[in-house]
């Protein structure tokens, strides 16, 4: 629907105006596999990494740089990510361009699970994606819809 999720509170409790706590935001999330094409840290054990999808022309678009990873996902990544031997590209790593970091490109050869804001699919969302696992499964041809 194009929001970010509902703001909810009790309802034995009165409306008052301003930031009190009364509110709480529940953001609208949803579970995508997305490809890796870069990381940071070093890439035999990579911190984050920067994920994409393609859109609906086919190119790939950046969804984010990932929150950073598990150490139990930062074993598993690292033997499946190769650099690209691109130079490190400095990235957004906070809301509203805050912060960044730099990142080394990889081939795009992994596909990981994300938990993402529902706005994923409009390339629009503002918050860090989440990895929860590693879909060696899946290549880059599988995220691309059917003819």
């Amino acid at each position: 629907m194009g929001i970010e999720g509902c703001l909810i509170k009790r309802l034995d409790q009165p409306y008052r105006v301003g930031r009190n706590g009364d509110w709480i935001k529940v953001r609208h999330t949803v579970v995508v596999d997305a490809v890796v094409i870069g990381a940071t840290g070093s890439p035999s054990t990579p911190v984050e990494l920067l994920l994409a999808r393609p859109d609906a022309t086919g190119e790939l678009r950046r969804i984010g740089l990932s929150q950073p990873l598990s150490p139990a996902l930062r074993a598993q990544a690292g033997p499946h990510l190769a650099l690209t031997g691109e130079p490190p590209v400095r990235v957004s790593t906070g809301q509203f361009g805050r912060g960044e970091t730099e990142y080394k490109p990889v081939h795009p050869t992994l596909v990981v699970e994300v938990e993402v804001e529902g706005s994923v699919h409009a390339f629009t969302n503002r918050l860090r994606p989440t990895v929860h696992r590693l879909r060696s499964d899946l290549t880059l041809a599988d995220l691309y819809p059917a003819p």
